[in-house]
């Protein structure tokens, strides 16, 4: 991979930790490609149901003619994200979908009325991708190309595919931290506002700040440990090996493409603790010069999680008697305890959990509450 890949590879989660470099984040991308534009899409729960947002996107496009066109055009948008999502396929890369599924003909392209209007724009051919396969509703990637030119060509896809599963990677786990940025100017000046733990490493592996919810878990598990120099040690050989290799470069991120969960340190196990890490290249609450370190992000399972079990019912084609053990397990309930309180036995419900995984292609327990908190979960305390 070249130099300034990984460069930008490490700007990419730069956003995980500041959501305020996603503008010329996907700049960088866009003139990578020669596009006009790129956009992140999201799908928000309101009093009315579901709204279409576009809360990242490059600079080009300002917030207020994006919500004017979301406001004329959402019907259509919709159904060409609709469109998008059956031609995704289930495995875990990110695909990324020209507009030719979008019509039959270039000329029908053309005569829709939200692409009329983005012609006014100078924008005609775009290609887009699910970024989320655990949640489809959580963001697509969007990428908008001048009407001079005609749709990506094989080397820009090539680019494209190398990119956008750690674009994937950071939209997903900066989840939480945009939802605490929303409220605090700064994330370390707030990080114990968050009900996940989380840890700030330096280039070495030594830690420089973590939250009161890490020190918790580290107190309560004791899977972490800080040696005598500082660095952070997980007392788990295969979690520690998977540590050090998510450390060593930015090219071991993004493997699991539009499924970030199925990079946790600790999947192997049936630990509670979903832990996750990332590159920080620059993070101005340490100072102005790069920082060079990483970002630690551990979820305890076992913990009472919010989250929207409707649409968790509907994603994965839940029976009425799994979305009722679903809502037992977001409890933090254990099997024996959903068998008690259900009057069930316990290889019943171990059987109904069984199911349930196998529907969300989840390994275990842990990594299934962690894709729940992606289906409508807040990850702030109580307090805030």
């Amino acid at each position: 991979m070249a130099n300034s890949e990984e460069q930008l590879i490490l700007r990419i989660y730069d956003t995980v930790a500041d959501s305020n470099c996603w503008g010329k984040v996907l700049d960088e991308v866009v003139d990578r490609i020669s596009a006009q534009g790129s956009i992140i899409f999201e799908w928000a729960d309101t009093v009315n149901g579901r709204t279409l947002t576009a809360p990242l996107h490059s600079g080009l496009y300002s917030q207020d003619v994006l919500s004017v066109y979301l406001s004329k055009c959402q019907d259509l948008e919709a159904r060409d994200q609709a469109i998008i999502r059956r031609e995704t396929n289930e495995g875990d890369a990110v695909e990324l979908i020209d507009d030719s599924v979008l019509a039959p003909s270039l000329n029908e392209l053309k005569s829709q009325e939200h692409v009329k209007k983005l012609m006014r724009l100078g924008i005609l051919h775009r290609a887009a991708g699910v970024m989320n396969k655990d949640n489809q509703w959580i963001s697509l990637f969007s990428v908008q190309l001048n009407i001079a030119r005609g749709p990506l060509t094989g080397e820009e896809r090539a680019f494209l595919s190398k990119i956008l599963p750690h674009l994937a990677k950071a939209i997903d786990l900066g989840i939480p931290t945009r939802q605490l940025q929303q409220r605090y100017e700064g994330i370390l000046s707030a990080i114990d506002k968050l009900s996940i733990g989380i840890c700030v490493l330096d280039a070495r592996g030594c830690v420089v700040v973590r939250n009161d919810e890490f020190q918790r878990q580290q107190e309560s598990y004791r899977l972490f440990r800080i040696r005598a120099d500082g660095r952070l040690h997980i007392a788990d050989t295969k979690g520690q090996k998977s540590l050090e290799a998510l450390m060593d470069s930015p090219r071991q991120h993004g493997k699991f493409g539009a499924r970030p969960r199925k990079e946790c340190i600790l999947s192997h196990t049936n630990d509670v603790l979903c832990v996750e890490i990332i590159p920080l290249y620059r993070l101005d609450e340490m100072g102005a010069s790069p920082f060079r370190g990483f970002l630690l992000c551990s979820t305890d399972a076992s913990l009472p999680v919010t989250f929207n079990v409707n649409h968790v019912q509907r994603a994965f084609d839940l029976t009425q008697t799994e979305t009722s053990i679903v809502n037992s397990i977001g409890r933090g309930l254990t099997n024996p305890e959903i068998a008690d309180r259900r009057g069930r036995s316990v290889s019943t419900i171990n059987a109904q959990t069984k199911s349930i995984l196998s529907k969300t292609g989840c390994s275990n327990r842990t990594q299934f509450v962690r894709m729940m908190m992606r289906y409508g979960g807040s990850f702030l305390t109580s307090e805030v």
